[in-house]
């Protein structure tokens, strides 16, 4: 049988290869019969299309992260340049509205060098919740003593939490609160929250113990 005798049977029987794929290491894609390299080509590609789309995540998260270090550089700069507890307070507030767009910002401490400021607030409840944040909370949860920090309006959605700590022992708390339900979410990082807990926390002691 020649070539062409070959090539008349195939055009009258269109369906010969895709009966007969797996027999000639042939794939059906899609109603088309491609051979095992045009398989692998079509795996490559979807291959790429997924590499892709994770590359422009770690470029967006790569981003969010230069703008979040951009952030706590200005929160740096405002501290070190705050030389009183009421400077430092208010570095903070200005810092994280400003920057971060963020203006429900608290700031309570029981740090005796603080007794006679309007900071001050020795409350149980308070120093225990301190003391159990191992790390930055971050959810919808705020307890009422906390709650009554803010204004009644906006209706606050989701909060940070920071503990200030000298060595191991807490002194005091910031909470960063939002109307926001995602702003502050349990599935997000708290790495850079953890390290502007530890910025506050140096520039509190040091005119505290001024």
């Amino acid at each position: 049988m020649e070539a062409d005798d070959v090539l008349a049977y195939l055009d009258s029987h269109p369906d010969f290869l895709s009966e007969h794929a797996q027999r000639y290491g042939l794939r059906p894609v899609q109603e088309r019969v491609v051979s095992f390299a045009d398989r692998q080509l079509l795996d490559l590609k979807d291959r790429n299309r997924q590499l892709e789309a994770r590359l422009a995540q770690l470029v967006r998260h790569g981003e969010q992260n230069d703008q979040t270090l951009a952030r706590t550089h200005k929160l740096s700069l405002a501290l070190m340049k705050a030389a009183t507890l009421s400077d430092v307070h208010a570095a903070i507030l200005q810092v994280f509205a400003e920057h971060f767009g963020l203006n429900r910002v608290a700031v309570r401490l029981w740090h005796d060098a603080a007794s006679d400021t309007q900071l001050y607030n020795a409350r149980q409840d308070v120093r225990l919740l301190a003391g159990n944040l191992s790390a930055p909370y971050c959810g919808p949860y705020a307890n009422d003593e906390i709650i009554s920090w803010f204004p009644a309006v906006p209706v606050l959605q989701s909060f940070a939490q920071l503990a200030l700590r000298e060595g191991t022992e807490p002194f005091g708390i910031v909470v960063i609160a939002s109307d926001d339900a995602q702003r502050f979410s349990f599935d997000m990082q708290t790495h850079y929250l953890a390290q502007m807990g530890e910025l506050i926390s140096l520039a509190m002691l040091r005119v505290l113990k001024a």
